[in-house]
């Protein structure tokens, strides 16, 4: 109970009333606030207490309580306590999310006496007390609820919320109450005047919230207090109020700490705590930082930190001593706890007093003349100032000043002048102390002498020629100093010196800055001992009288920049005036500094002034056309790659290019030169713009190879230095655009400009001045880059320097190169190092001595051999040596410099540093790392801080993210050689893994266990999931899937006897043995097509877990789940669909059902997402280019012909980014696998064996595995040609490739059938058989089982496996007497008919004596409800078998009747839950019950298995258990194994051989098939199927290759007007095409339809302007146009071996033309010509056997290829060939494609292998859209999958049909009848909306196109 309340009850229920304010409390919240109050919480309010409280409430009078009743019932809230918001683990409270309190609207009222806040004050009705007397206090809380409230009056209010020795003001303003009554609302948990819940929301402006808290304060209404609160991660700071009475302290985590802390060292007697034992004494909290700790203010405000000396105890490894221990011990000694808690404004430090201002010296009994004198005197050599001495002796400073005036006429005090910042002290010293001498005579004299000398010092680097900057705008001036003028002219001997020292830094550097001047005096003075410095105002005070005495001249100069000021002064020698030439250049380097630093600063305004920064960026948004920038890549560029550039280019320029080189005459000659290197090159074009740009700015050509060195000219004559010498600044002159990329990596597409330069074949290699770029790179950045690689350079012996010459520019130097170095072959080095390799071994010492760029070359390649091979960057191994961390990286610096005659002495190859790093370089250049020599960057983005001390800690642990991927284990030293010395030579076989293979070795009875057809099959399923997913074998091995086909076969199978290892071994058996392997492929088909497996587990599967899992262990643990998931779905699939039909091939109710089912099944397939986007830049377009050059060298990998020379040749003109880019999404992708390489040996003796990457086994399986195989039109082909040749043929067991040719010929009326019926018929007479138990049915079958199974293996033929094969079956065999068999007929046998449901009859046998609870919910899913159920085991009929044996009395009772009395059980009646125990008086009865339901269950499953009249015959009808008991009692199973054998020998023939009659043969009914068409039509319709194959093989080619030509629109248009195109038809196509023009990218072709609604004239004008050249089809999601200026990107350059031709290994297929013309006609000359060579009858087989092997498909995949027969005679075919290809020999453009190789040569394989699969697919999904292809094939672009379907199209295979929705008028409705519109396209649609249409005859013209090819499976 509060104080306030006095100890009464009455006294607190009216308080509870009075402090909810005027808005009342109700009845519910106040029976809680009274619980808390009187002590009952948690209980309830007691019941007996309400009525009490509710007649007070009634009893009491109105101007004290008053009931109200509210408009709205007010929503209940919690009571809410503020301790409640502490989070335990961060010790800040957090703010909640919705207001944790009732939070009531602002709505002051002030009216008749009334204050307080109410937004119902005008709305709720008044309750009389007479009206609530009726109603006792649960019924009035039940009645009203939250609708009655409880108002206490205003006296009451005022006086809950006033201290009970203080009064309410009465002049508070109502907004000051209100924020009183809210306060007074929240009692113990107060208010915050911060944050979304506070006492912001009654107050608009938070200053007026400030100003009622002070004036709260100070009347003393309230108590405040710091509180700080974590709102959604950010850290809010606010006071929390609360009314005295409710004060209490609300401690953060911090705060008891700090408590911990203080308590800790109070108690302890040293009155101090170290440091190591803060975190265990305050109980070691989990989120405590000690460190940060210590330093926050908090911390520092109470506490502090010393060392003391205190004793170590003594430990195993060292000895006790005393050492200096960090200990924290308290500020202030006397400080009280309470003042930890104590608030800022309560009191704050007190400044120190000095011991002058302390007025305690003052006495009054003094005289003032003799007081001033002490203390003048007192203060001795220092002295006081006037308005100290009037402090220290209490008298006025106006009469201080006239004491201080008598003192110096009496010369009883001397005055002295100091410096104190930017003002002057006067202090006055007492005469004895001031020192006996007085120089004032000598300083004047010395001041005198103080002069410059006679002639100005000019510098060495005056001959530097400069470069102006006319931008920068220049002002000089003699400089000005606004000084105020003062009398004091004393000299003293500092301020000599300083002029001293100004006069000797003049005459040495001739011009000195001001700034420079001002720390050089500084660090004098320094030096000297004083402890204050000049300022800049004194140094203008000291160089004033020297510029009037003309000792020296100060100009200042004023340099302006894009709106950027800034001011420079010097002084100089007095001879040297404004026009001198030493002043001109030094505001020459003024203004290349403020260029260089300016720059910087307005690429980033970060780091300008806030002012300057607002200005910049509104001249930015004021600017729009401004100049962009250029941002250069924030990588970390490879060092060691920079210097090879440059230092090439420095000996270029040095010794390669003559002085005496003259420039070139551009002429139409050399620019057809260059085209030869450069296809897209356009010469006239390029003659045209050359002859119209600026003659004076084009630099002319020196040498006629294009390449980088082309239009450089040669350096000028330095007549004074010595050879070798360049000067840096005429080198970086001279940089060209494409070698400058190679230095300093930009961003291309930032500028257009700069784009449009490197697009060019000439352009890019011309200068930067010449192309006015040269200030495409922030100078800053460039400055760092060439000087860190000069720095480089030097410190590998490559170049000397000279001095910096100018300033801040560091290039501003001269170079020497030299010629003369050495290298160390450390490559031998074999110790696990850091950085130095062991420096006790003996190296190979390689002299290099560069006589020309070869001998360059060779020096930095086998530099980067020897640096990567040589074995340093062993982190761990430094550790353990040194015991430390390893060093910093230490800054390379420029070797000493050198003078110009000592350059040539010095170059005598020798290399600094201490040649202890990779190649006998300086270890602390670090070459060995790989990262110095590539571009290729491993992380792909920075990471934040925290995240790197993360990674730090989990490096060592084996993560995947890391670069170690193997967990790291320390070894004690000497333990690896003793291990390895005690290793046996045979390995220690490994035990079980875990108590899984325990058990199964001890349930095994033999060596070797027994593998079952359902085991075999469930591995294969394990074999489809790990194909499936296709993880790393890193992350998920085969051991992993060993360990989950175990677990799976235990519990599926029952069977417990195999191990880990065993499941491994018997999976690696049967994929080597290939046993069953068909089913895998329709497994993986299945999981790739049903949206329940495509749903997660498709290509992003992978990544996206890798992203949730970071943790390699965790990654790997969920990667086991998703596998064992994945096969329990798998396995439930196939044992549906094998055991259980009628849930597969239930047939729909009705056409809403089929309708629903086929919007399920393609419903998931569309929520996929495309690999593949459209470029959006230009580097984006490079990485697909590359992309497709990878894709299209993978699929011929396995070719004959290596094409390595022209993948390196496309290679190197994409960047390593561009490269890697590419390479990562094809891996990512799952397109290619890496080959691990192993054993890499040194580059001259390792030679490549094999390709690098390889395909993907998921990209296979969706290209070999689908519905048609590539062995189906195999086998079409070969019965067309049988059918073409003989005109008929018998089909005794067509296989599916027949089957389609029939169905296609009967479609087409191609082909006659008729069937032919066998002779003899198998009959089976069941009466002739010795048991008439069963049906006659059962009996036929069980003949047939009792011949199969007797029958010996190996007579059964074996081609009856294979449905495909060629050769039917057509007799079954089996040995003699198979009709002479006595059946055997058990009761098992019967058994084994019975349904599943009967079966539980033997659960209930063996249950006898359990009690069972039957649940309706298991009985629904039909789940036995015994414990022991027999359908669980691996053999139920062993478990009938055992339970015959044990309850064989109980089975005598059954048979005999002799069951006791049967008790009544019925299953509906029955209660759930309920249990039973099962006796022999009722087992029978739930046995049949059970079965009873089941069978009502499975009803109408039997109604469509077993037809209506049969089930419903079978319905009511049990199983005869006594029957079937009594054939067991009489079953005798050993006895009749025993017997098994003489009862059932064959009783005929029983000699060795066989007899022929006694041979049972069964013939098979046969297909006849005719050809309907006469020979004529079919020789015409192979003429037909050659065109076409022919013009489609054409236009394969024509879309892959490109030609560089000159045309234009203006060269078609004659042609046009040649065609009958009008002039609008002319205009709207010239219209096209210059929109395509427009966009560099290229447009996509249904942005074109939508913009020229043109119809079929859009794709007659595209075709046009393609076939002249102008435009291009490409694209990568979608088909684009591209421009003819715009297409080098999305081509490449490749060329031809001849060698391969002349060999014959690619005769004619390797032969592609240059141009597109003899593209196009190739094929057809080469026809003619082996129609002409071919003039003997005799060889015209031959060539057509060639022509259709060679010249239409690739060579036969195989390793055992037959090497072609020498002939002496030459072909003339292949003579033609070579003839016409040697004479061109120009470079080929083609677009990448996966068919066409890199050597422009056409892959049949690939082409009719994708063909196939596409047409495949089309087939199994009727009605496909061209998107889902898209999706079912990922690998493949999607621009490919289109132009395969127009392909496919052209063929005659399908036709592409577009549904077009019809527009509707927003003013009409929409007719219901009307229809979408469908009609055909070709090229240009929307693949979302376009459907594939396949014809009838679609594989057989696939087939006719394909022709004879026997691809093998293994083809790419």
């Amino acid at each position: 109970m509060c104080s306030t309340s006095g100890g009464s009850w009455i006294s607190a229920i009216f308080d509870e009333v009075a402090l909810e304010g005027l808005e009342g409390v109700t009845l519910p919240y106040l029976w809680e606030l009274l619980a808390r109050r009187l002590k009952f919480a948690p209980q309830p309010f007691p019941e007996r207490m309400r009525d009490q409280v509710w007649a007070l409430l009634l009893r009491s009078h109105p101007h004290k309580i008053q009931f109200f009743e509210l408009p709205q019932p007010r929503p209940p809230m919690p009571y809410y306590d503020r301790v409640n918001d502490l989070d335990e683990e961060l010790g800040v409270p957090q703010v909640q999310e919705k207001c944790p309190f009732q939070c009531f609207t602002n709505a002051p009222v002030h009216e008749g006496g009334i204050m307080g806040n109410c937004s119902d004050f005008k709305t709720r009705k008044p309750i009389s007390a007479s009206d609530l007397q009726k109603l006792t206090s649960i019924q009035a809380t039940e009645r009203w609820d939250a609708r009655l409230v409880v108002v206490a009056s205003q006296e009451l209010r005022q006086a809950a919320l006033t201290p009970a020795q203080m009064t309410l003001p009465k002049d508070l303003p109502v907004q000051n109450y209100v924020f009183l009554e809210i306060i007074g609302r929240s009692r113990w948990s107060g208010q915050t005047t911060a944050g979304p819940w506070s006492l912001s929301n009654y107050c608009r402006d938070p200053g007026i919230g400030f100003y009622i808290k002070n004036r709260l304060l100070n009347l003393q209404l309230i108590t405040s207090q710091i509180y700080t609160e974590n709102n959604k991660g950010r850290v809010l700071c606010s006071s929390l109020l609360m009314l005295p009475r409710f004060h209490r302290i609300y401690k953060n985590l911090t705060q008891e700490n700090l408590e911990k802390i203080y308590l800790e060292i109070v108690q302890s007697s040293d009155r101090y705590v170290p440091v190591t034992q803060i975190s265990a004494r305050l109980g070691n909290p989990q989120h405590l930082r000690v460190k940060k700790l210590l330093v926050t203010h908090a911390f520092r405000k109470f506490f502090e930190t010393t060392q003391v000396d205190m004793a170590v105890p003594k430990t195993k490894t060292s000895k006790s001593c005393i050492r200096k221990v960090a200990v924290v011990q308290l500020r202030n000694p006397d400080l009280q706890l309470k003042d930890l808690y104590a608030t800022s404004n309560e009191g704050g430090e007190e400044k120190t007093v000095q011991e002058f201002l302390d007025p305690r010296h003052s006495y009054l009994d003094m005289p003032p003349e003799e007081e001033v004198m002490r203390a003048v005197t007192r203060f001795g050599q220092r002295g006081l100032t006037a308005y100290e001495m009037s402090k220290y002796t209490a008298i006025n400073f106006n009469t201080m000043r006239h004491f201080i005036k008598r003192m110096q006429k009496g010369k009883q005090v001397k005055v002295y002048s100091e410096h104190i910042g930017k003002s002057r002290q006067y202090r006055f010293v007492a005469t004895e102390h001031v020192e006996a001498a007085e120089h004032q005579i000598a300083l004047k004299e010395t001041f005198k002498e103080i002069k410059c000398k006679d002639e100005p010092n000019i510098p060495t680097n005056a001959d530097i020629p400069l470069k102006d900057m006319p931008d920068i705008v220049a002002n000089a001036r003699p400089a000005a100093f606004k000084l105020k003028v003062t009398r004091v002219n004393n000299q003293t001997q500092r301020l000599l010196n300083r002029q001293k020292l100004v006069v000797r830094l003049v005459d040495e550097m001739c011009i000195v800055h001001l700034h420079r001047l001002l720390k050089c005096l500084q660090e004098e003075e320094s030096r000297a001992g004083f402890k204050d410095k000049l300022c800049r105002r004194s140094l203008q005070r000291l160089l004033c009288p020297m510029v009037e005495n003309r000792i020296l001249n100060v100009f200042e100069v004023t340099l302006q920049y894009n709106n950027r000021v800034r001011l420079y002064r010097f002084a100089t020698h007095p001879k040297i005036d404004l026009d001198h030439v030493l002043v001109r250049r030094e505001i020459l380097k003024l203004k290349s500094n403020f260029h260089l630093v300016t720059e910087d600063r307005l690429r980033r305004p970060s780091q300008l002034h806030p002012r300057e920064r607002k200005e910049v960026m509104a001249r930015r948004k004021q600017a729009p056309d401004r100049k962009p920038i250029l941002p250069v890549e924030k990588r970390q560029a490879p060092k060691l790659l920079l210097a090879r550039t440059l230092h090439e280019f420095l000996y270029y320029l040095l010794f390669e290019l003559s002085r005496d080189q003259k420039p070139l005459e551009m002429t139409a000659d050399l620019v057809q030169q260059w085209q030869k290197a450069e296809p897209a090159l356009q010469p006239r074009q390029f003659l045209e713009e050359w002859q119209a740009e600026d003659r004076d700015g084009n630099v002319p050509p020196y040498t006629a190879r294009i390449s980088w060195r082309t239009f450089i000219p040669p350096l000028p004559r330095y007549e004074r230095k010595p050879p070798g010498w360049l000067y840096f600044m005429d080198a970086m002159e001279r940089m060209p655009l494409s070698l400058f990329l190679r230095i300093c990596r930009i961003d291309r597409e930032s500028n257009e400009q700069l784009r449009l330069q490197l697009q060019h074949p000439v352009r890019q290699h011309y200068l930067l001045p010449q192309l006015r770029l040269e200030s495409v790179v922030p100078r800053l950045k460039l400055q760092q880059l060439y000087v860190g690689t000069l720095r480089l350079l030097s410190q590998m012996g490559l170049i000397q320097v000279s001095e910096r010459k100018l300033g801040v520019d560091s290039l501003q130097r001269w170079v020497f190169l030299n010629l003369r170095t050495r290298l160390l072959d450390t490559t031998t080095s074999t110790e696990h190092n850091y950085n130095q390799v062991s420096a006790d071994r003996t190296y190979t010492s390689l002299n290099f001595q560069f006589s020309d760029a070869e001998q360059v070359a060779q020096y930095w390649a086998k530099l980067q051999h020897i640096c990567i091979y040589t074995k340093l960057g062993f982190r761990t191994q430094l550790r353990l040596t040194n015991r430390k961390p390893p060093p910093r990286l230490q800054t390379i610096a420029f070797q000493p410099a050198v003078e110009f005659e000592e350059a040539l002495e010095l170059d005598n190859g020798s290399v600094p540093g201490d040649k202890l790093g990779a190649a006998g370089l300086g270890s602390q250049l670090y070459a060995h790392q790989l990262r110095h020599w590539t571009w290729v960057q491993r992380q792909n983005a920075v990471r934040p801080a925290g995240e790197k001390k993360k990674s730090k800690k989990l490096l060592g642990s084996g993560l995947v993210g890391g670069k170690r991927t193997t967990v790291r284990i320390k070894l004690p030293r000497g333990s690896g050689r003793k291990q390895s010395s005690a290793l046996p030579g045979r390995k220690k076989k490994s035990g079980p893994r875990d108590d899984v293979d325990r058990d199964a070795l001890r349930n095994m009875r033999t060596l070797r266990v027994k593998w079952t057809a359902a085991e075999d099959r469930l591995l294969w399923m394990g074999r489809a999931v790990y194909t499936f997913i296709d993880a790393p074998v890193l992350s998920l091995a085969l051991c992993d899937m060993g360990i989950v086909c175990r677990d799976l076969i235990r519990r599926y199978l029952g069977i417990c006897n195999k191990t880990t290892q065993a499941v491994v071994r018997r999976g690696q058996f049967i994929l080597k043995m290939k046993r069953d392997a068909p089913d895998v492929a329709g497994w993986i088909y299945a999981m790739q097509t049903q949206a329940q497996f495509t749903e997660l587990y498709n290509n992003r599967f992978l990544s996206h877990l890798k992203r949730d899992y970071p943790n390699k262990n965790d990654y790997h643990e969920a990667l086991m789940t998703h596998f064992a998931l994945l096969m329990a779905k798998l396995h439930r699939i196939v044992a549906k669909s094998q055991s259980s039909v009628h849930t597969q091939f239930l047939l729909p109710d009705s056409l809403e059902t089929l309708g629903g089912q086929l919007r399920q099944c393609r419903a998931a397939v569309e929520e996929q997402q495309l690999l593949y986007q459209d470029p959006s830049s230009e580097s984006q377009l490079q990485v697909a280019v590359a992309h497709a050059v990878l894709h299209s060298t993978v699929c011929c990998a396995k070719d004959k012909t290596l094409l390595n020379l022209q993948t390196f040749e496309i290679y190197k003109h994409f960047s390593e980014e561009v490269l890697n880019a590419a390479f990562n999404k094809a891996r990512a992708d799952s397109l290619i696998v890496a080959v691990k390489r192993r054993n890499i040996q040194s580059v001259s003796s390792r030679q490549i064996t094999g390709p690098g990457h390889l395909l993907s086994s998921k990209y296979k399986y969706r290209l070999i595995y689908s519905k048609f195989t590539h062995s189906v039109y195999e086998g079409y082909f070969a019965l067309d040609q049988k059918l073409r040749l003989e005109g008929e043929q018998q089909l005794a067991s067509p296989h599916f490739a027949q089957l389609l040719l029939l169905g296609e010929g009967l479609a087409k009326s191609k082909l006659l059938l008729n069937l032919t019926l066998p002779l003899n018929i198998l009959t089976v007479d069941t009466t002739t058989m010795s048991r008439q138990s069963g049906c006659s049915s059962d009996r036929i079958l069980d003949h047939y089982s009792c011949i199969f199974d007797n029958a010996p293996q190996t007579e059964y033929s074996k081609r009856l496996e294979s449905e495909c094969s060629g050769r039917p079956a057509s007799r079954v065999r089996f040995h003699p007497a198979n009709l002479s068999y006595r059946l055997p007929s058990s009761a098992y046998n019967h058994l084994s008919k019975l349904p599943l449901r009967a079966m539980h009859f033997f659960c209930a046998l063996d249950g006898l004596g359990d009690a069972i609870t039957i649940s309706q919910a298991r009985l629904e899913q039909g789940d036995c409800p015994f414990a022991n159920c027999i359908m669980r085991s691996g053999n139920y009929l062993n478990a009938v078998e055992r339970i015959a044996h044990e309850q064989r009395p109980v089975l005598r009772q059954l048979v005999a009747d002799a069951l006791p009395s049967s008790q009544s059980f019925h299953l509906d009646s029955h209660s759930a839950g309920t249990p039973i125990n099962v006796s022999t008086s009722n087992f029978l009865s739930i046995a049949q019950q059970l079965e009873g339901h089941w069978r009502k269950q499975q009803h109408t499953w039997e109604m469509k298995d077993l037809g209506g009249v049969l089930a419903e015959q079978t319905r009511h009808k049990l199983t005869e258990w006594r029957s079937i008991c009594s054939e067991l009692m009489e079953d005798e199973p050993h006895a009749w194994e025993a017997d098994r054998v003489q009862e059932y020998e064959p009783a005929l023939n029983k000699e060795e051989r066989a007899r022929a009659q006694d041979v049972f043969v069964v013939h098979l009914p046969t297909i006849g098939v005719r050809v309907a068409e006469n020979s004529e039509q079919q020789q015409k319709d192979k003429q037909e199927v050659d065109v076409l194959r022919t013009a489609v093989l054409d236009k394969v080619l024509k879309a892959a290759y490109w030609q560089y030509t000159e045309n234009s629109f203006d060269t078609l248009r004659p042609i046009l007007q040649e065609r009958g195109f009008n002039a609008s038809a002319i205009r709207h196509m010239e219209d096209i095409l210059q929109h395509v023009e427009q966009h560099p990218l290229g447009v996509p072709v249904l942005e074109l339809r939508r913009n020229f609604p043109l119809g079929d004239f859009l794709l007659e004008t595209l075709h046009l302007l393609a076939e002249h050249d102008l435009v291009k089809r490409v694209g990568v999601a979608s088909h684009i146009y591209v421009h003819k200026s715009h297409i080098r990107n999305w081509v490449v350059h490749t060329f031809h071996i001849k060698r391969l031709e002349r060999e014959r290994v690619q005769t004619l297929v390797a032969a592609a033309p240059a141009t597109l013309q003899a593209v196009v006609g190739h094929k057809r000359k080469q026809e003619l010509a082996l129609e002409a060579a071919s003039s003997a009858p005799a060889k015209k087989p031959k060539l057509t056997e060639l022509n259709s092997t060679s010249s239409e498909s690739d060579e036969a995949e195989g390793s055992s290829a037959r090497r072609p027969k020498r002939n002496a005679k030459k072909e003339p075919t292949a003579d033609l060939a070579n003839s016409t290809l040697e004479t061109t020999r120009d470079a080929i453009a083609m677009r990448p494609q996966p068919w066409i190789r890199v050597n422009a040569s056409l892959n049949r394989r690939v082409l009719d292998r994708w063909l196939s699969a596409v047409l495949s697919d089309c087939v199994a999904r009727i009605g496909c859209t061209v998107h889902s292809l898209f999706l079912r094939f990922p690998h493949l672009v999607p621009v490919d999958i289109m132009f395969l379907l127009e392909l496919l199209g052209q063929i005659g295979c399908l036709q592409l049909m577009e549904i077009r929705s019809h527009k509707v008028h927003v003013e009409t409705l929409p007719d219901e009848d009307e229809q979408d519109e469908e009609q055909p396209v070709t090229e240009i649609y929307d693949p979302t909306h376009t459907y594939a249409q396949v014809h009838g005859d679609a594989v057989g013209r696939l087939t006719s196109f394909i022709g004879l090819k026997k691809y093998s499976t293994e083809f790419i």
